[in-house]
């Protein structure tokens, strides 16, 4: 798939609100907001995906599990395309976790002579 062929949305939108036994009065829409692939855009309404399969399940297309919405334009508060980019490259920056390189530098949550290892609990038990 292309980046060309992948379209991002963020949309911020007015959703109904299902209320039981309390004061409609009181409640108003609520304002919700979605990231996902525009699935489909027609003259009133969209539907975006945040869940679907990678590569097409059928020889028809389409995913019969993928997961989102459809929303009424006139619902619809704020609706941006996009860009898809990817992350810069800068020396030493790839990151995979299947990769054949491996880190060897050590990482310590504490300096080392701030760590307590088993040996210097060992002596203060013994001290003590």
């Amino acid at each position: 798939m292309t980046e060309a062929s992948i379209k991002l949305v963020y949309v911020r939108y007015e959703d109904h609100v299902l209320f039981s036994r309390c004061s409609p009065l009181l409640l108003k829409p609520q304002i919700r907001e979605t990231v996902g692939w525009l699935a489909f855009e027609a003259e009133y309404y969209v539907i975006v995906t945040w869940d679907r399969d990678a590569e097409s399940p059928t020889l028809k297309g389409g995913d019969p599990k993928a997961s989102g919405l459809v929303l009424l334009k006139s619902d619809m508060l704020e609706f941006k395309k996009l860009e898809v980019c990817g992350l810069p490259l800068q020396k030493n920056s790839y990151c995979h976790l299947n990769s054949a390189i491996t880190i060897s530098k050590p990482e310590y949550a504490l300096r080392t002579t701030e760590r307590k290892t088993r040996e210097q609990i060992k002596g203060e038990m013994a001290t003590t």
